[in-house]
């Protein structure tokens, strides 16, 4: 019985790990920053596929050529992170482009679609723990894992001495 409760302690560190990890990355949330995973290359070798940045509300004024934005392609669609290529102040828009890509993004992107500008804080990898941690069968393991861990005790008590 005492090798199922040295199990459980191996298995619940790696939980622990998992924990505290969703804690570093959610950390930059309490300065107002968003974190989001990188999922293509368009922005290589500046932020690479399968890192999280980070991105925060900024002004139209703040904005300006040369910065990195997160935006929502078309009607609320999915973030999309490019860099400002042309400003438009009359228009409130930008002209973006990865930096992997050989030409600027088709259409120009009004101020009001814009979620934010790209900080350079990137944590690499760590959108793979993220993507990996959102399915619920992985959920319940690791709650399992620490359930079982906190209950080990009382599932396999140690003979008492003496």
């Amino acid at each position: 019985m005492k090798v199922i409760r040295v199990i459980l302690n191996i298995l619940s560190w790696p939980v622990y790990v998992c924990i505290a990890t969703g804690l570093l990355i959610a950390a930059p949330m309490v300065a107002g920053y968003r974190p989001v995973v990188v999922l293509s290359g368009s922005m290589e070798p500046t932020y690479h596929v399968g890192s999280i940045i980070y991105y925060k509300e900024a002004p139209f004024e703040q904005i300006a050529q040369g910065d990195p934005i997160t935006f929502h392609a078309g009607d609320g669609g999915s973030l999309i992170t490019h860099r400002v290529v042309e400003k438009s102040e009359m228009n409130r828009e930008f002209v973006t482009k990865g930096d992997a890509n050989e030409s600027a993004d088709p259409n120009p992107v009004s101020y009001s679609n814009v979620a934010g500008k790209t900080s350079k804080l990137t944590i690499p990898y760590a959108g793979y723990l993220i993507s990996v941690g959102r399915k619920p069968a992985v959920l319940a393991v690791l709650a399992a894992i620490l359930v079982l861990g906190m209950l080990g005790d009382n599932l396999a008590p140690e003979k008492e001495k003496g």
